[in-house]
């Protein structure tokens, strides 16, 4: 490989100069449907709750609070507006609310319940100035959808709690809001935890459908690769291997024919990604296969693929194979050495880097401007959007890498 200090040509009209080794970058996990909907619903149960605890700064300024117990009553709603805060957040990072912070919710629930209601003078207890009323229902609400089997009564130990607690007014004018209240808990939660199933369940169906969609892909693409591998032992392996049985060949000269097409199947079955066909790989793997370089060089030329990525534009995949063809081309007419090394791999960003190594002679890419067959095969990449560098220096061998970017 050229060694670090050469003479450096970069062929390039667009994207950074390309530094050190390549990567196989790792696929983002796909999100889950079902993930998807607990993110929504946790956001609009944490937008619910915040609403109905901002629901009680709006009409504090309406009715003085008890001089008695204003310590407890304030007390209780910072402490329960805080709790509500982290539960939530936490839920939106693990995409969900587990049965213990729905049972710890209920629980501080049931306390302010009854704690803040019986601080209130009984005519206003079960009024709108008695903040509870609002988040209790978010409660329901919340427990209707998180609480699992004990969703039921979850909802019915938070609606108990809100009677106990204003049971006091219930001798006063506002006495029928005690039972409207505990009414409103009780439907709100009833619709809330039948939509919640709802949603979950088409959630969980759209993933089971997803997963055998995508098994179904990765089956077909494995039942087509295995055909082309075939259709690929046909054409070439097989007329080797005819080729061998005929016993016109020296053993030398069978070896070196066995040799270059277990390279060139090593390519196409090592060189594959999901499954899906790369056509980089294929194209490069049948090019240094019939190049005039495996028989002209004395150990031919040695190919390192690694996994490419499928899908690229057919023009990229032509340009790269002519560069890289070219390249050898060159490595054969001057550089003076009896092997190269094609190599080929994905990208850190999703891109793909091929470059022909040798160890030969070199030369000084200022005094020796490249050739025409370099200008048109290893620039061509360079018309695309791509890059290419040339690497060299006397005694130091040659290094030709194309870079392209999607």
């Amino acid at each position: 490989m050229a060694a670090e200090g050469m003479d450096k040509e970069w062929i390039s009209q667009a994207g950074p100069a390309c530094h050190g080794g390549v990567m196989n970058p790792q696929a983002a996990p796909r999100e889950s449907a079902h993930d998807r909907t607990n993110r929504m619903l946790i956001r609009s149960l944490g937008a619910l709750r915040g609403s109905q605890f901002l629901l009680w700064l709006a009409v504090l300024p309406l009715r003085a609070l008890p001089d008695r117990h204003t310590g407890i009553i304030v007390g209780g709603y910072t402490v329960a507006a805080l709790f509500a805060v982290v539960m939530f957040t936490v839920g939106l990072r693990r995409r969900t609310l587990s049965p213990r912070w729905i049972a710890a919710d209920v629980a501080l629930a049931v306390a302010y319940a009854v704690v803040v209601s019986r601080s209130y003078p009984p005519a206003e207890a079960a009024s709108i100035t008695n903040w509870v009323i609002p988040p209790l229902c978010g409660v329901t609400v919340t427990a209707a959808i998180y609480g699992g089997r004990h969703r039921a009564v979850a909802v019915g130990v938070v609606v108990a709690a809100w009677l106990a607690g204003a049971w006091p007014a219930l001798g006063t004018p506002n006495g029928q809001e005690l039972v409207s209240n505990a009414t409103m808990m009780t439907v709100f939660a009833g619709v809330a935890g039948f939509a919640g199933r709802l949603l979950l369940q088409g959630a969980r169906a759209t993933d089971s459908a997803t997963d055998r969609a995508v098994k179904a892909e990765h089956q077909a693409a494995r039942a087509e690769e295995r055909t082309e591998q075939a259709l690929e032992f046909h054409d070439s392996v097989q007329l080797t291997l005819d080729m061998i049985a005929t016993g016109r060949h020296s053993a030398q000269k069978n070896q070196w024919l066995a040799q270059r097409e277990a390279d060139f199947l090593r390519v196409l079955t090592t060189s594959r990604k999901d499954g899906a066909p790369a056509e980089l790989a294929t194209s490069l793997a049948r090019m240094i296969r019939d190049h005039p370089a495996q028989e002209l060089l004395g150990r031919g030329v040695e190919p390192r693929i690694g996994v490419l990525p499928s899908g690229l534009p057919p023009e990229v995949v032509e340009a790269l194979t002519k560069g890289a063809r070219e390249a050898l081309n060159n490595v054969v007419k001057y550089a003076q050495t009896d092997e190269v090394c094609v190599t080929a791999a994905t990208t850190a960003d999703g891109g793909v880097r091929v470059a022909v190594i040798d160890q030969g002679i070199g030369f000084d890419t200022e005094a020796q401007p490249p050739g025409l067959g370099t200008t048109h095969s290893i620039k061509r990449i360079a018309a695309l959007g791509g890059e290419a560098v040339i690497v060299s220096a006397p005694g130091e061998g040659t290094t030709v890498e194309m870079t392209w970017n999607s």
